[in-house]
């Protein structure tokens, strides 16, 4: 057992996953999902959360085997080499980082702006979350001291809220279940869809990878962090969309969808009710930012750390966090102001899962070296495959919705195209170097 003072346990590493995963994307995803699951939304995010489960599991026995801050990035390397499908897929996972804190931003923004004048609003949500995004740059900036500091006041805050939401939903009269009725529901293609959308709120458990090499009795504190945290999630998430839903017709809920949660929040708990849920949806985005930016901001070094792996940002970021942070708060800053959420949540979710595919599948390579089944992590690659399948076709089939299957699409294609092209250019260089020294 680690008997370190900086070893985190049971509890800590249970914190950092939940943390991780009820956050901005929660907020961000309620109306969205709502508008296209209905009165089946509860049941979009259990299918979410039953695949974030599944590979909860591949999570614990890749982590328990290979520990320390690589994480993601260490186990899909580990199973699939330095070759040009293994690096796509760590820069398509910068991308998505990159692409979900734009997500957030607008969710903490779109919160705020129902505060603003009418004539504002548009500019008023983009200058917030701008600013957003270099104010929490900033504090990234200043080090992991503040960042701390900052997520235990955002984590504290945000829960606290939620709870108040919940609990008052449940208790308050004027909640109806006929508005959850399977007769409300989507259909289900549209149910998966829907859930897929919302799937990113269920992405932060794999944050508790990163710490690993800190975990004390791993073998005992890994599977209770995993699996805790995103049974957790599910449990608040279902709960909170039984409430919103049960409390506000579904047209009004999607009316609201930039601050759906506050809207319902105000038909049960009054005006004040609209205020408190707007200050949670700031605190929970301003944490899923901070925490992003910390962990996007160090993937690249990560990169660079498994030499053989000549990554398309390990050159120019190598060892340069500072760099790092900019670039990627630059994108995420051109993301925000010129993608539509939409576009960008369907992108986020589709690349996670194609990350997490892969790190199932590396689940069922490395299982000789892990100990563990193969029979969990195949089917969670399945699900993950079938589900973004199932999204794209639903997304294609609707007119309204061919931008976000393009989404998609585009940012598995950004991710190759970024690797692809750096690997021309080194292999030209290489060959001018050569010649030179011939």
């Amino acid at each position: 057992m680690d008997s370190r003072e900086d070893s985190i346990g049971v509890a800590g590493a249970l914190s950092i996953g939940v943390g991780g995963i009820v956050g901005g994307g929660f907020f961000a995803t309620f109306g969205i999902t709502a508008a296209g699951a209905a009165g089946g939304t509860p049941i979009a995010f259990l299918i979410g959360g039953i695949i974030a489960l599944l590979t909860a599991y591949s999570y614990i026995g890749l982590t328990i085997a290979y520990p320390g801050p690589g994480g993601t990035v260490s186990f899909i390397t580990r199973a699939f080499g330095s070759g040009l499908f293994a690096a796509t897929l760590n820069v398509l996972l910068i991308l998505c980082y990159v692409a979900i804190m734009s997500v957030y931003a607008f969710a903490l923004a779109g919160y705020t702006e129902p505060y603003l004048p009418a004539a504002l609003r548009w500019t008023g949500t983009h200058l917030t979350a701008s600013a957003a995004l270099v104010i929490l740059a900033l504090v990234n900036f200043i080090g992991p001291g503040l960042v701390q500091k900052s997520e235990s006041v955002f984590n504290a805050g945000k829960l606290a809220v939620l709870a108040v939401f919940i609990v008052g939903g449940l208790v308050l009269p004027g909640l109806e279940w006929s508005r959850l009725a399977p007769d409300t529901w989507a259909s289900p293609m549209a149910i998966v869809a829907s859930g897929m959308i919302g799937f990113l709120a269920y992405e932060g458990f794999e944050l508790i990878a990163n710490a690993s090499d800190r975990i004390a009795d791993p073998r005992r504190t890994l599977p209770i962090a995993f699996l805790g945290s995103v049974l957790i999630a599910i449990v608040i998430y279902g709960l909170a969309f039984i409430v919103g839903l049960g409390h506000l017709p579904l047209s009004e809920l999607v009316a609201a969808k930039n601050f759906a949660i506050s809207q319902a929040g105000a038909s049960f708990l009054g005006p004040w009710g609209f205020g408190l849920m707007a200050v949670g949806a700031v605190l929970a985005s301003a944490s899923a930012i901070t925490a992003d930016y910390f962990g996007a901001s160090r993937l690249p070094p990560q990169l660079a750390s498994f030499s053989r792996l000549p990554s398309a940002l390990n050159r120019s970021l190598h060892q340069r966090e500072m760099r790092s942070l900019v670039i990627i708060g630059v994108l995420a800053l051109l993301a925000v102001n010129f993608v539509p959420i939409e576009a960008l949540s369907s992108a986020t979710s589709g690349g996670f899962l194609l990350v997490f595919a892969a790190v199932n599948a590396a689940a069922v390579r490395l299982a000789p070296h892990t100990g563990t089944s193969r029979v969990l992590p195949s089917l969670a690659t399945l699900l993950c495959l079938a589900a973004l399948g199932v999204t794209v076709w639903q997304f294609l089939s609707v007119p309204a919705t061919v931008i976000q299957a393009a989404a998609i699409g585009l940012i598995v294609v950004a991710a190759l195209a970024i690797e692809g092209l750096t690997r021309w250019i080194d292999a030209r260089t290489s060959r001018r170097s050569t010649s030179g020294q011939a």
